[in-house]
């Protein structure tokens, strides 16, 4: 097995204010992570691209039922005309 390894996605920094006190346990958090040989930014990385995606998910269902356009099976189904 070889020594390299291809390089992941870039990356890009994403600023978000959260309350002082949350800041305040990410901050001991991250401490105490990186004393235990964990990186507590790739599992923070992990939590927002899930819940990017859920994010994502749960307004397409919004809009889908606010524009009168039902989903089954990832297709458009309802009002459209379609043939």
């Amino acid at each position: 097995m070889g020594v390299l390894r291809k390089k992941g996605e870039p990356t890009e920094t994403v600023t978000v204010r959260v309350p002082s006190r949350v800041k305040a346990e990410l901050d001991r958090l991250r401490e105490e992570t990186s004393a235990a040989g964990f990186d507590l930014n790739a599992t923070l990385c992990d939590a927002v691209i899930r819940v990017t995606k859920q994010i994502g998910e749960e307004l397409r269902q919004v809009s889908g039922k606010s524009n009168g356009v039902g989903r089954a099976n990832g297709l458009a189904t309802g009002s459209g005309g379609g043939v």
